[in-house]
């Protein structure tokens, strides 16, 4: 099945009211509007990046963001040779996650939303130390955070992030800024991350996450660590997250190279 005749018309930014946030997600909202109601069925084609770049007068850099944020939400799929195909009228309740490069994990969070619901001193025991890469003994903050997708009252996941005591005052950013915390730390201390170490781990949902996620205890989930390290070497940096797996599911891209590639 083909797409439907394309009709020239000027995106605003505002087509779906005056929300705040990106046009790229504006966008995507007003797409994603379009396949729900049936301009675009499931199994037709959506025009070409020239084509909605035409109809909506906006940049190739919003649309294919839009088009990624679609493919996040499951609604939509790209098939060599054809194009984007709709696959689905509703955003499935999973969210999938393809990181590869440190844009693509921050492009994770800006497709998110954090809410801080706690914060503390923590000075961690012999165990939890190790897992932070840091010393026994060495004092931290600790901040529990939920992260919801965009529109979504249920989370999809939680998240501890281990913060220098010095580094405090950007708990109160959080919230606010559609940012990553390490963005926060470049930006109001100076921290200039270098290196991210990511660990993903089978793990069950334990009963005060189950309580936050709205979850059952004892369902297949997702723990990822990320350490942030400055150029150093030093651990600036530390999220512990935990995704049940009906929510959230990661993958990753490796491009192989040819001989002569790496010959070169």
């Amino acid at each position: 099945m083909g797409a439907r005749a394309v009709n020239t018309e000027r995106f605003t930014g505002t087509a779906l009211g005056e929300r705040a946030g990106p046009r790229y997600s504006t966008l995507a909202r007003l797409l994603a509007s379009e396949i729900a109601t049936g301009r675009y069925r499931v199994g037709d084609k959506i025009p070409t990046e020239a084509e909605l770049q035409e109809r909506f007068a906006v940049s190739r850099h919003t649309i294919r963001e839009a088009l990624r944020e679609l493919k996040t939400q499951g609604l939509v799929t790209a098939r060599a040779g054809i194009g984007t195909v709709v696959r689905s009228r509703e955003a499935g309740g999973r969210f999938m996650m393809g990181v590869g490069t440190l844009r693509e994990l921050i492009q994770f969070v800006e497709a998110t939303r954090m809410r801080v619901i706690d914060h503390h001193e923590v000075v961690p025991d012999a165990a939890l130390a190790q897992k932070l890469g840091g010393k026994p003994g060495q004092q931290w903050i600790e901040v529990s955070v939920l992260r919801f997708l965009p529109d979504e009252r249920t989370p999809v996941g939680t998240m501890s992030i281990y913060l220098r005591p010095e580094h405090a005052d950007v708990i109160g950013r959080i919230d606010r800024s559609r940012q990553p915390v390490f963005s926060l730390l470049e930006r109001h201390h100076g921290v200039r991350i270098a290196e991210v170490r990511q660990q993903i781990v089978a793990q069950t949902v334990g009963k005060a996450t189950a309580r936050a996620l709205d979850a059952r205890v004892g369902a297949p989930a997702l723990e990822i660590t990320r350490h942030f390290l400055d150029p150093h070497d030093r651990v600036a940096l530390v999220s512990v997250g935990v995704y049940p797996s009906d929510r959230f599911s990661h993958t990753t891209r490796f491009r192989l190279q040819s001989k002569e590639t790496e010959d070169i």
